[in-house]
């Protein structure tokens, strides 16, 4: 029996920082290129889902190494320069139609090659056929079991190695006509032409751009033929970071408009200038009411103030609109979304399946499911919402979601499903395997989970070399806190106050020194960092000898201590504000003195040898026992292990087992 995940409604704004994983096009593309490069590349933050893995393990199956460590997202795979080691191999591709189309076109640069392809059923039903009479035009033979010309999977692919003047009907997918375009650097004289028009476009400007990356431009003539000015291997280029999902983050941007006011969710490594089409979701949501905000490398998204109807064209980013089309059932008025003609002939026939389980929770949809059934050429879906309907819907309990294997189905519902319907938290929709998602968001469940959880405070306290800043840093990564190291602060302002020529003995130089030092925040990433003047001290000017030996009689004086003490405790706000799902405060008066009611506190501990040895390897030689002896005797705020809080002593400890132990303290706090 096929497992059914119930969506618990979120009874409290969704708040925290949303992690996507990589981008599925762009690792897969990526992983293309990189076979084809003369030389070792090695990817960061790549994606490891279904998809991917079918990819990686055809590669390997053609005679590629590729190391791949999932635990550390990343990928290292040793091109060979345009060769394929393998002539024969058995390839099933199962339904992933980016690894289906670039591995066929692929195929075609090897020389006499016979390789035998296939697919998952629903594989079998997506379009290849334009990809395939390409390919013959160059010479393969794409043959059917029966021997007759293919065009659609399985198929055996004789391939001739050679690519000359292809034209290539891309109308049903993009993605026939990207996978020429990357095989075409790497042969000599060949060039690529549309027959009619493509879909998606945003996808083929991915793969040129990715071609310009790897050291081959493409360029295209005034008759639409795309060819390579200087033919050959591309170029590995060593190290190369795959963006997060722009389309797993249009989930997390719809999120706040069914979790209510006050909500504020930071979407992790969104870039809205990168290689993603699908990041045009963002200004839909924003006709439709977002409160959207770029800050850094994060998107930040508020509750929707409303959810607003409007006629959309989806054409060049499909893939996010099964999120509108859910979320429409909330809106104002009519959702009309449009240009998705192809997406019928996708993991699953989406409008179909969309319009099917729309109408199984009680939403008028033009045209309907049966209309679309009857009828193969209907492109648009017009949502006319209804909340009435969707109670009478789930009147008796949960509606159960098919999901017909498709992962887009699976995420969006999920997120309508987070919207408390009945205003008592009462579950109204369930998702028929949940499994699903491990297509590109394996864990896509978990993070929705991860913006339910309240907001929570962490005390970290500990002695100099202690493990509190990798640690913090670390818990803050996992659970979406924003991470704030006082430590840092105190530095800044030391390093200011020896520049204007104060002394720790001179407590009037002290004074004068604080004042208009004009104290702010900037987050960098996920942590905030302390700003003078609105300038980020330099950090090289944070880990001098005199600052190292002036930090702790400076950090004594209450003067100073008094002047960091509201701003410290001002970074909760800060944290509430941003978005984040808590903060993680670490220093040595945190949960004694900054945030003595702070929901979990720790205090951080390990033995003298063991601090030193880790001061000398940050390059550091400040005597650690000295420095606590300082900060320990001090008359305001000493560092002190504050009643109550959890000791740890890391001495022995690996970083992973001390990050463990406190998040689970932090969900023992939260429950």
């Amino acid at each position: 029996m096929t497992p059914t995940l119930t969506i618990r409604p979120f009874r409290t704004p969704a708040r925290g920082v949303a992690r996507v994983p990589g981008s599925k096009s762009l690792t897969n593309r990526a992983l293309i290129f990189a076979a084809l490069a003369a030389g070792e590349t090695r990817f960061t933050g790549a994606l490891f889902s279904r998809d991917t893995r079918i990819l990686i393990a055809a590669l390997r199956e053609l005679g590629f190494a590729v190391e791949a460590d999932e635990a550390a997202r990343t990928i290292r795979i040793e091109g060979q320069g345009g060769r394929i080691p393998r002539r024969t191999a058995t390839l099933h591709v199962g339904n992933a139609g980016t690894a289906a189309r670039f591995l066929t076109a692929f195929l075609a640069l090897a020389p006499d090659g016979v390789y035998q392809l296939d697919g998952d059923e629903a594989m079998r039903a997506r379009p290849m056929a334009g990809l395939l009479a390409a390919l013959t035009g160059a010479g393969c033979r794409a043959l059917a079991p029966d021997g007759s010309p293919a065009t659609a999977f399985p198929f055996t692919l004789h391939t001739a190695g050679r690519l000359g003047e292809l034209v290539v009907d891309a109308s049903a997918s993009s993605q026939l006509l990207s996978a020429l375009l990357m095989a075409l650097p790497l042969a000599a004289g060949a060039s690529v032409r549309m027959s009619g028009s493509t879909v998606s476009e945003p996808f083929v400007a991915m793969t040129v751009r990715m071609c310009a990356q790897f050291g081959r431009p493409l360029v295209r003539d005034a008759a639409g033929r795309w060819s390579c000015p200087a033919p050959g291997p591309y170029a590995a280029p060593g190290a190369y970071a795959i963006e997060p999902d722009a389309t797993a983050a249009s989930y997390f941007i719809a999120l706040p408009a069914v979790t209510g006011a006050g909500a504020s969710v930071r979407v992790h490594g969104y870039a809205d200038d990168g290689l993603q089409g699908d990041t045009a979701f963002a200004r839909v949501a924003a006709a439709c009411g977002a409160d959207l905000a770029g800050e850094g490398a994060a998107l930040r998204v508020r509750a929707w103030p409303a959810i607003r109807g409007g006629d959309f064209d989806f054409n060049a980013f499909s893939d996010t609109f099964l999120t509108l089309a859910t979320v429409a059932t909330l809106a104002d008025g009519p959702t009309t979304i449009r240009g998705i003609a192809h997406t019928r002939k996708q993991e699953t026939d989406r409008v179909l399946a969309m319009a099917t389980e729309l109408e199984r929770l009680g939403q008028r949809v033009v045209p309907s499911a049966a209309e679309l059934r009857a009828d193969g050429g209907l492109s648009s879906l017009t949502i006319h919402p209804d909340r009435a309907a969707l109670r009478r819907a789930a009147a008796n309990g949960p509606v159960e979601i098919h999901t017909y294997e498709d992962h887009r189905m699976a995420m969006s519902f999920g997120v309508l499903g987070s919207f408390d319907l009945f205003g008592d938290g009462r579950p109204w929709i369930a998702i028929q395997d949940p499994g699903c998602t491990s297509k590109t968001f394996p864990d896509f469940f978990a993070a929705l989970e991860a913006l339910r959880a309240g907001f929570v405070r962490v005390a970290v306290d500990g002695g100099a070399a202690s493990g509190k800043s990798s640690t913090s840093r670390e818990v803050a990564a996992q659970l979406g806190l924003l991470h704030v190291d006082t430590g840092s602060h105190y530095r800044s302002l030391t390093a200011a106050l020896l520049a204007a020529g104060a002394a720790p003995d001179r407590p009037e130089s002290v004074e004068r020194g604080l004042r208009d030092l004009g104290l702010g925040s900037r987050v960098v990433g996920s942590s905030s960092r302390l700003t003078l003047a609105g300038r980020l001290p330099e950090d090289e000017a944070l880990r001098t000898p005199a600052v190292n030996a002036a930090v702790s009689l400076f950090a004594a004086l209450p003067a100073v201590r008094s002047a960091l003490l509201h701003y410290q405790r001002s970074q909760v706000d800060l944290a509430r504000d941003q978005g984040f799902a808590g903060v993680i405060m670490e220093g040595r008066d945190i949960g004694s003195v900054v945030l003595p009611d702070a929901e979990v506190r720790v205090f951080l501990e390990a033995d003298a040898d063991a601090r030193t040895r880790r001061r000398a390897a940050e390059g550091q030689a400040d005597a650690v026992d000295a420095r606590d002896r300082l900060d320990s005797t001090r008359k305001t705020a000493p560092l002190m292990c504050a009643a109550g809080a959890h000791r740890i002593d890391n001495t022995h400890q690996p970083l992973a087992a001390v990050v463990a132990e406190i998040v689970a303290l932090v969900g023992a706090a939260r429950r």
